[in-house]
Formats: C-alpha cells, sequence, structure tokens
C-alpha cells in the first residue's frame, strides 16, 4: 500500500514465480494486498478460502504467520478453523540458522553486507537475482567480453563488486558468469549497474528474463587507468570464473 515504504526485495513476486515454476509447482494464485484486503477481517479472509478452495486439504503457514485487519487473526484461530473444516494444518517450527531463528531481516542484511554465504544458506538456494536484459552501452563488447546488462525491480543487492555466479535463462540452460555489479569507474560511469558476461554462451539475450546466482565475490570494484587493462582484468576475473566450479 505503501510501495515508496517498502525495503529492497529479498525475492519479488515476478522472481518468486519464476522459482516455483521452476521447482514444478502446478498452480501459484497470488492475491493483491490493497486497501480493501487490509480491512478484511480474519473471518471473512477464511470464508474467502472456504469458497474458492471446496476441496482445499492443507493449509501451511509459519509459527508467527498472522491475517486479517490489523493482524487480528493468528495460527491458533487458524487451527480452530481448520479442525471444525477437515483441513490439515502444516505450522512447522522456526527454522534456525547459526541458532537464531531465519528471518527476511537477517536474509536482506546478510545480503547487503555481501555475506552471501550466509543468505544463500538461510535461503535454502543460492541468493538469486531476477532481471530483464536491455541494451547496454556496448563496452564490454569492445573490450571482447560482452555483457547482459539487467533491469531488476527494486531487488535486494550486495556491496559493488565482481562475482563468480550463474546465469538461468528464459528456456531453463544454466551458464557459467562473471558478475560486476557497480558504475563503472573507469569510464567516469554514474548509475549502478548490474552486467554479466556468459563466457561460454554466444546468442542474443536482449529482451530476456535471467537469473543470476551470485556464488563467491571475486574482488572489489576498481578504476583501471585505461581500456586495456581493464580488459586484462577482465579477462582474470573469467578465469577465477571457470576454475571456481
Amino acid at each position: 500500500m505503501h510501495p515508496e515504504k517498502h525495503p529492497a526485495l529479498i525475492t519479488g513476486l515476478p522472481h518468486k514465480l519464476r522459482l516455483l515454476d521452476r521447482w514444478q509447482i502446478n498452480l501459484t494464485i497470488a492475491l493483491p494486498f490493497d486497501s480493501e484486503r487490509s480491512q478484511q477481517s480474519p473471518a471473512a479472509f477464511l470464508q474467502e478460502l472456504t469458497l474458492a478452495f471446496p476441496a482445499l486439504q492443507t493449509v501451511s503457514v509459519g509459527p508467527n504467520w498472522r491475517f486479517g485487519n490489523k493482524r487480528s487473526g493468528d495460527v491458533p484461530m487458524l487451527s480452530d478453523w481448520c479442525e471444525q473444516s477437515s483441513i490439515t494444518l502444516d505450522n512447522p517450527a522456526p527454522v534456525l540458522y547459526e541458532g537464531e531463528r531465519i528471518s527476511s531481516s537477517r536474509i536482506r542484511a546478510a545480503i547487503q553486507s555481501g555475506k552471501l554465504t550466509d543468505a544463500s544458506a538461510m535461503l535454502g538456494r543460492p541468493f538469486t537475482i531476477l532481471g530483464r536484459v536491455k541494451t547496454g552501452e556496448g563496452r564490454g563488447h569492445d573490450l571482447g567480453y560482452p555483457t547482459a546488462n539487467l533491469a531488476t525491480e527494486d531487488e535486494c543487492l550486495p556491496p559493488n563488486g565482481v562475482y563468480a555466479g550463474r546465469a538461468c535463462l528464459a528456456d531453463g540452460s544454466f551458464h557459467l558468469a562473471a558478475i560486476n555489479l557497480g558504475t563503472c569507474p573507469t569510464f567516469g560511469g554514474k548509475n549502478r549497474n548490474i552486467e554479466a558476461h556468459l563466457p561460454k554462451f554466444s546468442g542474443q539475450l536482449v529482451g530476456q528474463e535471467i537469473d543470476l546466482e551470485f556464488h563467491r565475490y571475486l574482488r572489489p570494484e576498481k578504476k583501471f587507468p585505461d581500456a586495456r587493462s581493464l580488459s586484462d582484468q577482465i579477462r582474470k576475473d573469467v578465469e577465477a570464473v571457470l576454475t571456481s566450479t
């Protein structure tokens, strides 16, 4: 309801749907949270579930799940409804990492501080961002290392630098990737960009949605004295990516 106030997204809705499809979830229904939904009582929400899914067999929620106006519905209320409706309630205990409960705040903090091993461990998968490949300025191509330049939708990002990772293309294929996150200081850039070079891929990616897995931090962003020096460093980065698997 207040998009200008929300924190950076760990996984935006299009990204979630893509992951769920990859995990072979047959159907996902995303309910929009708007003013009308925010005023809905817990009882009205449960009634909506009853009408929308008459064959509902199992409901799965986290231990601190809340629903309804002013978060007035809770797990005990849901449990009573499930029992009355002969529906199984799946309510697992909190999942811990290093002795503390995993939360979106912990994951977001780990990503933004560059602790990607911790972030991936808490996510249960490699940290990934989703974006659509846009037309760049062609500098990577001129240097001999063409890149896919990503436009993302306010997803949480790690610190600037060069990372070893992997790209998943729209066709489901995976390719090793040298990922650069930063402003291209060698060329006087100001805006933060995400670009990835796929050393063993040749083809057109502009317009495709791809997701990038961040596996390992390689080095900080650096301003080089000239394009040749930058090209030499990119070659070393690519070699590091190819030998990191």
